[in-house]
């Protein structure tokens, strides 16, 4: 039955499935244009997968994990990791709020501008988090907050910068080969835990080395 998919093994069908669904998707378009669908369906192997608008020059929208990650000292701890696109900069006062169990309050914060809107920058002033926010209003940065505003703009673009084409050229997340949505999560998480495994290893090592030549 070319309706119901009878006769099928569990794959084809569940495949089946996913076919069905791209024709009732695409006839809602034609018939409804120029509707957005939510949830679209652009792969067949991978019907999890979602168009996510990234504004870039050469990459405007990309396929795949959108990441939200939070670093502290170098390390990279994920805060949200999904398929669908999300708002990343309403995740701050989260991610705040994350920093402060598990390492206590945050004191200075490093972000992207699309951070920079009025609710987080109200919320940061309110817990008295400095940031590299761009400044807004009459009143002026003094000199010292200056420089420290510039540094952690600094650190943030080539450390958390850095970390990623870390981790997409060394640990695997440049092209993850592994298929279905929770593998392709895992294999994420693991990149990302191993990449922080082996910081935490080297900076160890270095801690180490100067009292072994002292003994020696």
């Amino acid at each position: 039955d070319k309706n119901k998919g009878a006769g099928l093994d569990l794959k084809d069908f569940a495949r089946f499935g996913v076919i069905k669904k791209v024709c009732q998707q695409q006839e809602f378009l034609l018939d409804n244009p120029p509707s957005k669908l939510k949830d679209r369906i652009v792969s067949l192997h991978k019907p999890y997968l979602r168009p996510i608008v990234r504004g870039k020059e050469k990459k405007p929208v990309e396929f795949g994990a959108k990441a939200h990650i939070l670093q502290v000292d170098g390390l990279t701890f994920i805060d949200k990791l999904d398929f669908n696109a999300f708002n990343e900069c309403t995740r701050l006062k989260l991610s705040v709020a994350k920093h402060k169990r598990f390492f206590g309050p945050a004191k200075q914060l490093g972000a992207d501008r699309i951070y920079a809107t009025n609710k987080n920058r109200v919320f940061c002033t309110g817990k008295k988090i400095f940031t590299c926010f761009p400044k807004k209003g009459p009143k002026k940065l003094s000199k010292a907050e200056k420089n420290l505003s510039s540094e952690i703009s600094k650190q943030r673009a080539t450390v958390m910068e850095g970390v990623f084409g870390t981790n997409k050229n060394f640990y695997g997340l440049g092209k993850i080969k592994v298929k279905g949505e929770k593998r392709e999560k895992l294999m994420i998480f693991f990149g990302i835990m191993t990449a922080n495994a082996v910081l935490i290893a080297k900076r160890r090592k270095a801690k180490e080395s100067p009292t072994k030549q002292k003994a020696a």
